[in-house]
């Protein structure tokens, strides 16, 4: 009778009746607002170590979803990380303020920052999921070909003499 209970209570009880002693460690993510909030300041700032000041915090914030217990990842492959559900990305804040950056560093004549950042995404953000940035980053890009400055380099058939 005692196992009969015991059965019945791990079918009714699920996964998380098996293991009463192990719980999940993941991390509290961060607030959200904040990071908006310093989004919000990219969206109007046009000072350069203010952009790199909010990119960086940005950028900083990784979230990652919670691991499965050690029991569930004996399973093998079919076993996978969680993904944090959330209501805003805080990878997407960073490469959207990227872009931005780059753009407003291009409409003031900075042009190697702006290529440095362009550069940035197309290099953080090659995953498919990323297309849309990245699709922004190589259209800055061409445009900043037509605007920087056209480096001659003269070539000499003959040996100088020395």
């Amino acid at each position: 009778m005692r196992w009969l209970a015991c059965l019945l209570t791990i079918l009714l009880g699920g996964c998380h009746s098996v293991s009463v002693l192990e719980r999940p460690t993941a991390q509290t993510p961060p607030s959200i607002m904040p990071l908006w909030e310093r989004y919000q300041e990219c969206l109007v700032t046009t000072d350069p170590s203010a952009f790199a000041s909010i990119i960086h915090q940005l950028e900083g914030v990784m979230l990652v979803g919670a691991e499965a217990p050690a029991w569930m990842r004996r399973w093998g492959p079919h076993v996978a990380t969680q993904p944090i559900r959330t209501s805003v990305d805080p990878q997407a804040l960073g490469v959207a303020c990227t872009l931005r950056s780059a753009a407003v560093m291009a409409e003031a004549k900075h042009l190697t920052e702006a290529l440095a950042l362009y550069q940035r995404v197309l290099a953080r953000y090659p995953h498919r999921e990323w297309a849309y940035y990245v699709d922004q980053a190589k259209e800055g890009l061409a445009g900043l070909q037509d605007s920087l400055p056209t480096i001659i380099a003269l070539r000499f058939n003959r040996p100088l003499s020395r």
